[in-house]
């Protein structure tokens, strides 16, 4: 069983063992070579953190030590400063380490600097607190380790209004009113309400914009037929017995005769034949190599790739790598999410809605807490987005980017999070708050619905929630016991346990719901099994020799994109009909995989290589 945290880190470690350096090693080969003995009393640090430190003080790590004792509470004058070689941690290493807090009533912990951050923000840690650093002795205030937590806490300034553009008369009305003060119309994130007036009105309004140019082209040809000196008969005027025609109108009639077709029905209009989907054929179109700070890649409509720096978005050409622009409105954007036409840049604190073309921001929304990746219901308009942080989860309405909606489950702290694709139901997989804890139950909501609506419904599954997926009223959940479970969610009762559960390959970490097939994807098993959604049935299992880190199915459901890890990196397209493997020429070991907004084109992103694959 792995913890939480391994489900949601991806961070790489410098070791050093006996004078010897290492680095940087991703965290699972960190984790293997721990778990397996080869590591001597080591050492270890990150970027943005210069002092090695022991396994002990870093919340990735901590679980394959013994727990630290607490420090004595301090006694007279606390530091105002860390030591030198810790004076400067950037923010991902410093809320990645482990610190004893002291308040009124004692010393706690460990626990993680994003923990520490969220306390003195909010209040429930004095700011007068003091933190210890696992393994560091001394104890510092708390403010001069979290010195954003301030800003919180003390600054005293205007906040602006959120409002959004009233779609009839165009004014500003203020986030969560339901009609427009202006024009009174219903304006709420649902479609608007329409009245039988304005509904006969549109109608009336549809047949007079198809009538007019059916209209004005009759009218035009019998005008000129008129001025050319033939008669247009009309549709039901008799032909005149024994009347002479003239060689105009015989030679028109002729025409018509020959170009009239045998039958009637000839005259009907042919419907245009389905468009085929587009596909990933599995080759590489380009390999573009981008600055040290990327952290993400996303294919845009027009083909340029965005790629996410911590100091701003840049858009490149594939086919010469150059970077044509760079927007630094939204820095530190650690992931790039689709959600239909909208594109979200979630950074530390905040998302920015970008234009697709430009990366402009279009707006931010404001939470004020760290999210993680999450999932979107395109049709229905929003996107959830969960805070293992802030111990809740995010709704945003993409029709005028702001939030809807938060969900918080009695302090558990969400992980996976899956929405079906009206909208209706979502899952999301939630953890004790306890130390190392992991998601052992899943909590079911309306995303559109109100919290205080609404009965939101728990099932404590007993074993490790690795995955969720929702699709047409049931919640699919991978489980650690090498399980994969169906849970029904409609119903007015209370939740239901799981109707089916069936057996899939070792540890499973990703669970995908296609149009017809369930697709895990395995670490232990170093597999892909496909599952009927009916029955659970396992249909295919495809051996793939190495752990899989990434797994997408595409937008029209038929493909998915997977990536494995050591020792044999690979990306695979997989079609998910016949369960045949295509293995794409990329070279190095890829950090994570996205579609682009149609299925015949992807982006592999190198985190090691700092490297962006466009695939065709």
């Amino acid at each position: 069983m792995r913890p939480f945290r391994a489900l949601v880190s991806n961070v790489e470690f410098f070791v050093s063992e006996q004078g010897n350096i290492r680095g940087p090693m991703r965290l699972e080969a960190v984790r293997r070579e721990i778990g397996g003995g080869t590591l001597k009393d080591p050492l270890f640090r990150m970027e943005g953190c210069k002092r090695f430190l022991p396994g002990a003080a870093w919340d990735p790590l901590s679980d394959l030590f013994p727990s630290p004792s607490p420090p004595d509470a301090p006694e007279g004058t606390v530091a105002e400063a860390l030591p030198r070689d810790l004076a400067k941690l950037d923010p991902q290493a410093r809320d990645k380490l482990l610190w004893f807090v002291e308040d009124t009533d004692g010393v706690m912990g460990p626990v993680t600097g994003a923990f520490v951050v969220r306390g003195l923000m909010t209040g429930r840690i004095p700011i007068s607190s003091g933190v210890s650093l696992v393994s560091v002795p001394g104890w510092i205030r708390g403010t001069a380790v979290f010195p954003a937590a301030l800003e919180g806490a003390t600054a005293i300034r205007k906040r602006p209004m959120s409002t959004f553009t009233c779609p009839y008369c165009l004014e500003p009305v203020m986030v969560g009113s339901t009609s427009c003060l202006m024009c009174g119309e219903f304006v709420g994130i649902a479609k608007p309400r329409l009245g039988l007036s304005r509904v006969a009105g549109l109608v009336g309004l549809g047949f007079a914009i198809v009538l007019a140019p059916l209209l004005g082209g009759a009218l035009s040809v019998r005008g000129d037929g008129l001025r050319a000196g033939v008669e247009i008969p009309s549709a039901n005027a008799a032909s005149s017995p024994g009347g002479s025609a003239s060689p105009g109108s015989s030679a028109s009639a002729a025409t018509s005769a020959t170009s009239a077709p045998a039958d009637p029905s000839a005259n009907a209009r042919v419907a245009p034949a389905p468009a085929v989907a587009k596909r990933l054929e599995g080759k590489v179109a380009a390999k573009i190599d981008v600055a040290a700070d990327a952290e993400a890649a996303i294919l845009l409509p027009q083909g340029h790739v965005a790629v996410a720096r911590r100091a701003a978005l840049d858009v490149v050409d594939p086919k010469s790598g150059v970077v044509m622009t760079s927007s630094r409105e939204a820095q530190s954007a650690r992931v790039i999410e689709r959600v239909g036409g909208a594109l979200y840049a979630l950074g530390q604190t905040r998302i920015g809605a970008l234009e697709p073309d430009t990366l402009r921001v279009l707006r931010w929304i404001e939470p004020r807490t760290q999210l993680l990746p999450g999932a979107a219901a395109a049709a229905a308009g929003l996107a959830i987005f969960p805070s293992a942080v802030d111990r809740s989860v995010l709704v945003v309405g993409t029709e005028h980017h702001v939030e809807i909606a938060r969900f918080r489950f009695g302090g558990a702290i969400p992980s996976a999070v899956a929405v079906d694709a009206e909208g209706t139901w979502a899952v999301a997989g939630v953890a004790d708050p306890r130390p190392r804890a992991y998601p052992d139950a899943i909590e079911v909501f309306a995303p559109l619905t109100p919290p205080s609506a609404q009965l939101v419904r728990r099932l404590s599954l007993g074993d490790p929630v690795a995955s969720v997926a929702v699709k047409s009223g049931f919640a699919f959940v991978a489980l650690g016991s090498s399980r994969i479970a169906r849970v029904p969610l409609e119903g007015k009762g209370l939740l239901a346990p799981p109707d089916l559960s069936r057996d899939t390959c070792t540890d499973p970490v990703f669970v995908r719901a296609a149009p017809r097939t369930l697709v895990v994807g395995c670490r232990a098993g170093r597999a892909l099994s496909l599952h009927a959604p009916a029955t659970l049935t396992q249909d295919t299992r495809l051996e793939l020799g190495s752990p899989v880190t990434a797994l997408e199915i595409s937008p029209a459901g038929d493909q998915a994109l997977v990536v494995t890890g050591a020792p044999s990196p690979a990306v695979y397209v997989v079609d998910l009909a016949t369960g045949e493997p295509v293995r794409v020429e990329v070279t190095d070991e890829v950090t994570s995989i996205r579609f682009g907004k149609d299925s015949g084109s992807a982006t592999a992103f190198s985190a090691r290589a700092r490297r962006v694959w466009v695939l065709r």
